[in-house]
């Protein structure tokens, strides 16, 4: 049974796996020309700026886009490809009003962020980019979860993990040519996802947007704030040494610490590919109240998850040196870091999709709560480890917040479902 359930999930998620792992293979290659072109200085300038530009379309997206999977992939929304009500009507107008509300804020508050709070003129022109671009930012990541509800998985690889790295490093290759300056390395980065927007605008179905049936603006905020603050606190989860250690250590520092965190998140490709599948699976089966084969989908998931994971974790330890070098002389300072960092992530995989469990099972406020717990206990042990350890600190903190997030969510599985998600080889 479990080999039978297993090929059919490995069968529907080789294609994402497969566009995942050559849009990391094109991103590293980018990440390994900034390093050892420009340094571990612009380096960590670039990893501040590009992770405020992600959390900033988390947040800006007010979980629409999580909940757009949902909805999408329940028959009793959409159908036959067009919706049954308005829902995906009422998320292109929030989302347009929010997206531009963002870019506003960007516009007027860059040099503030830039100086007074990353103290560092350098990044102006990065937020510079980050407003203008930023309404199309939200609309690629809208459109591309659209194809994930709809079970479109070839086009949602390519739009979402393989075109925006390819992009990337294409104009990043041109503007150097051109003598373009630093802040071309984000430019490039950004036009990565923005210009998909325009072949993604015939993807969608917008003539079939004008129905009777309703669902209001309310109803669709009041369904995804929770996703959106979920989203949002485990983004700060993972995300909040980066934060912290730009405004607490120098720029090289923050490079050495990214270059290992890129290197140690390897370790969730396996997770990320199954989750885009699991994810609709689940709210197909919610829908239809099939608990069992929620049960069953998650626990072959995690068995697959932990399976691949394993031994990339491994050999992320085991060469740890060597990998850290190709971004450039002093990397390999990140060693330890990498280790630490890696071991959390497995530990992620051993928990199973927990979080894609919690969302589409009409359980987002439970995950919205632990995902606060974990960010306020990553937040305290950042401000008190970084001190005393520097950007080692910061990877312990990771580690921890981890352990808790997963936890929690582990045990709620258990106490709405009668089932672990953990996993478990005796079975």
């Amino acid at each position: 049974m479990f080999k039978k359930a297993t090929h059919q999930l490995l069968k529907k998620a080789g294609v994402v796996f497969m566009f995942r792992i050559a849009g990391m293979v094109i991103s590293y290659l980018a990440i390994l020309f900034i390093s050892n072109y420009y340094g571990a200085e612009v380096y960590g300038r670039f990893s501040l700026a590009q992770t405020l530009l992600q959390f900033s379309v988390v947040i800006f997206s007010l979980g629409i886009e999580t909940l757009g999977v949902k909805l999408t992939a329940d028959l009793r929304f959409f159908s036959e490809g067009k919706p049954l009500n308005n829902y995906l009507a009422n998320s292109l107008w929030v989302l347009l009003l929010s997206a531009i509300f963002g870019a506003v804020l960007f516009w007027v508050f860059k040099k503030p962020l830039a100086v007074m709070v990353f103290k560092d003129e350098g990044l102006l022109p990065y937020f510079n980019y980050l407003a203008i671009f930023f309404v199309t930012l939200i609309f690629h990541n809208y459109f591309s979860e659209f194809l994930r509800g709809k079970h479109q998985f070839l086009r949602y690889g390519l739009f979402k993990y393989f075109l925006p790295p390819f992009i990337f490093l294409i104009l990043m290759w041109v503007f150097q040519e051109t003598t373009f300056s630093e802040s071309g390395i984000f430019l490039s980065y950004i036009l990565g996802f923005g210009l998909l927007v325009v072949p993604l605008l015939f993807i969608f179905p917008f003539k079939h947007l004008k129905t009777e049936a309703p669902y209001s603006k309310g109803m669709l905020l009041r369904a995804s704030y929770p996703m959106m603050f979920s989203a949002a606190f485990m983004f700060l989860s993972n995300w909040t040494d980066v934060f912290m250690l730009g405004a607490m250590v120098s720029k090289q520092e923050v490079g050495i610490y990214n270059a290992a965190y890129k290197l140690a998140i390897l370790a969730l490709i396996v997770i990320n590919a199954v989750n885009t599948i699991l994810a609709p699976k689940i709210s197909q089966l919610y829908s239809a109240n099939k608990l069992k084969a929620v049960q069953a989908e998650v626990q072959h998931a995690t068995k697959l998850i932990t399976y691949l994971t394993a031994p990339i974790v491994l050999v992320l330890i085991v060469f740890r040196e060597p990998l850290l070098e190709l971004f450039g002389a002093g990397f390999s300072e990140g060693k330890t870091a990498l280790v630490i960092i890696a071991v959390g992530l497995l530990f992620n995989a051993l928990s199973g999709s927990v979080g894609q469990v919690l969302n589409m099972t009409q359980h987002q406020e439970a995950l919205k709560k632990y995902t606060i717990v974990s960010v306020v206990v990553n937040i305290v042990l950042n401000f008190i480890l970084i001190k005393q350890m520097g950007f080692v600190g910061a990877a312990y903190a990771s580690l921890v917040s981890n352990v808790v997030l997963n936890t929690l969510c582990l045990y709620r599985i258990k106490k709405e479902f009668g089932f672990y998600a953990f996993f478990k080889p005796w079975k």
